[in-house]
């Protein structure tokens, strides 16, 4: 009874063992991906699939190879959304990799070797790295990375191997590797290296460093890694030089350590200086070598030592400068800054200044030009007093006061001095500034006056048989007016004398015009009708014609009645209208 029913368990265990088999072999059922065992590991090679992101397969996966395919990037939590946390090796190779999320590879923990070879990638956060502690092998050559700088990778005290050959690395940090306490291989070869402090590979456990096809300068600047490097014997591998000239192709292992040197180079600061006689005035030169050179400073063909005298001081300070910094490039610690400081100098020492710096490999200088100019004395201007201040602004006020008092004066007194206006009598109101209108088929017009006086309407029979014709207009227009002649001496007293005068137009129609108010005539037979105008001033009433000459008469004097009686006949022949003002 029992015996089939352990038949039937083993079966079953059988069954179970083959399903499982067959959900790794089958590797997601992806064409071209081949899942099996190697080396005691499930391995999924998936080369050249045309795969564009990672294959979905079995959790159960230890060794994936995904090189030649289409990646891209690779995002956050790639490996964890898949479920393939089981991962020991991991071959990213020569999949057109740009960028990689800082938490890709979290939570693949017992992953030891990553390759990252033969890509795009540009640049490498040391956060890429956390999370894989167990790394063992990091292979990232030919990778445009161009630069590692401080602390590059984060702690992984099991990696033992580094590929960064073909990474175009220029320069290295010397504490880039500091996390990598581990490391027992290196290899930095075929890179654009000219020189690395010598404590960048420095590390406790390192025993092969590659470093060859690089362009090695061998000058002061790498004397140092170049002692360090033979002595660590770290290889066998034959480096050579690219420069300076003397040591082109030339191998590290031939050339003494005395032998790398560096021609000295010398900048001063400032180039250009302009000061006043008389002033104090402090610059300097800033040099460097290997071997450390002689720097002194020149005036002229004159070297210039610490003077001190009562007129003037010289004092020359030469400082070395021990630059640890590894960016500046000045590893050699042998700079120096040589400061020239002169109390009241003259002008003797204007002109061109010569830093001059030498040694038995070569010599350099820099130039400084010194301008000097005569001091100016300048009188500084005292504020003004307080009372003094308002002195002056009450002067002001009374000058404006007085100013505004005598305007004031000038215009009442030339206001009085004009000559007031005269009246008129009735009579002559009648005459002024009147107008005669005339219309065909009209026996009366209107007379107005804009001064409001009374309006006069006065019509008169036409004696002449050509009562049908059409009469022109007649203005007629008295003004006063300073400009005419003084009358005659007898009408000047006992009476006022005044002038008014009488402009007449006549429309020329063919006819001769007549001789209105020269002597007495009658217009009564003008055939044209003629304006007159009348002006009058100070001195009395004028009549003026365009045939006429002026007349003149006094205001009071029986003239003007004559005057009157004339005009009133000559424009008997017209319907006319007068306005007085």
């Amino acid at each position: 009874m029992k015996f089939p029913y352990f038949h039937r368990l083993l079966w079953l265990f059988v069954l179970f063992l083959n399903q499982s088999k067959c959900d790794w072999l089958n590797c997601g059922h992806i064409e071209k991906c081949h899942c099996k065992w190697s080396s005691g590991k499930k391995t999924a090679t998936c080369s050249s699939a045309r795969l564009t992101n990672i294959p979905r397969l079995s959790p159960d996966i230890q060794i994936l190879d995904l090189h030649e395919n289409t990646l891209r990037e690779l995002n956050r939590d790639t490996f964890t959304e898949i479920d393939l946390l089981n991962l020991q090796r991991l071959n990213l190779s020569d999949t057109k990799l740009r960028r990689i999320h800082n938490n890709a590879f979290r939570e693949l923990r017992i992953l030891i070797e990553l390759d990252l070879s033969h890509n795009e990638l540009r640049h490498l956060s040391p956060e890429v790295f956390d999370g894989i502690d167990r790394l063992r092998h990091l292979i990232l050559h030919d990778n445009p990375l161009k630069e590692f700088y401080s602390e590059q990778f984060p702690i992984l005290r099991h990696l033992k191997k580094l590929e960064i050959s073909k990474c175009q690395l220029h320069k290295i940090h010397p504490l880039a590797f500091s996390n990598l306490r581990a490391l027992e291989t290196i290899h930095a070869h075929q890179n654009l290296l000219s020189y690395v402090h010598p404590n960048t590979f420095n590390l406790p456990f390192l025993k092969t460093l590659t470093l060859s096809d690089n362009p090695w300068y061998c000058d002061c600047r790498l004397r140092n890694f170049h002692e360090w490097f033979l002595n660590a014997n770290l290889g066998n591998e034959e480096v050579l030089c690219t420069g300076p000239k003397n040591f082109a192709n030339i191998s590290w292992q031939y050339i003494k350590e005395n032998e790398f040197v560096c021609p000295p180079w010398a900048t001063s600061s400032p180039t250009v200086l302009r000061a006043e006689v008389g002033a104090e005035i402090s610059f300097g030169c800033f040099a460097s070598g290997d071997p450390k050179p002689n720097v002194s400073w020149y005036l002229g063909n004159k070297e210039i030592h610490n003077l001190t005298t009562e007129e003037i001081e010289i004092k020359v300070f030469k400082y070395d400068v021990i630059d640890i910094e590894f960016n500046t490039d000045m590893i050699n610690k042998s700079s120096q800054w040589v400061n020239v400081s002169i109390s009241n100098i003259t002008d003797k020492f204007s002109g061109e200044w010569m830093c001059h710096a030498n040694s038995f490999v070569g010599e350099a200088s820099a130039s400084l030009t010194l301008f000097l100019s005569t001091p100016r004395t300048a009188t500084a201007r005292s504020a003004p007093e307080f009372p003094k201040l308002i002195l002056l602004i009450l002067s002001m006020l009374c000058m404006t006061l007085l100013g505004f008092i005598a305007t004031c004066i000038c215009w009442k007194t030339r206001r009085r001095s004009l000559t007031p206006s005269k009246s008129f009598t009735d009579q002559e109101k009648k005459l002024l500034d009147s107008s005669l209108a005339a219309s065909c088929g009209r026996q009366s017009v209107d007379l107005s006056s804009s001064y409001g006086f009374e309006m006069l309407d006065r019509s008169a029979s036409i004696d002449s048989t050509d009562t049908q014709r059409c009469l022109d207009t007649v203005q007629i227009t008295l003004e006063t007016s300073g400009q005419f002649p003084s009358p005659p001496i007898e009408f000047t007293l006992p009476s006022s004398f005044a002038n008014i005068f009488i402009s007449v137009q006549l429309t020329d129609k063919g006819e001769g015009n007549s001789d209105f108010l020269c002597n007495e005539r009658n217009v009564s037979h003008c055939s044209r009708p003629c304006f007159f105008e009348s002006l009058n001033d100070n001195a009395g009433i004028k009549f003026r014609t365009p045939s006429c000459s002026t007349l003149s008469f006094s205001e009071k004097n029986a003239t003007s009645r004559t005057m009157e009686r004339n005009l009133k006949t000559s424009l008997s022949s017209f319907s006319t209208e007068f306005t007085a003002l």
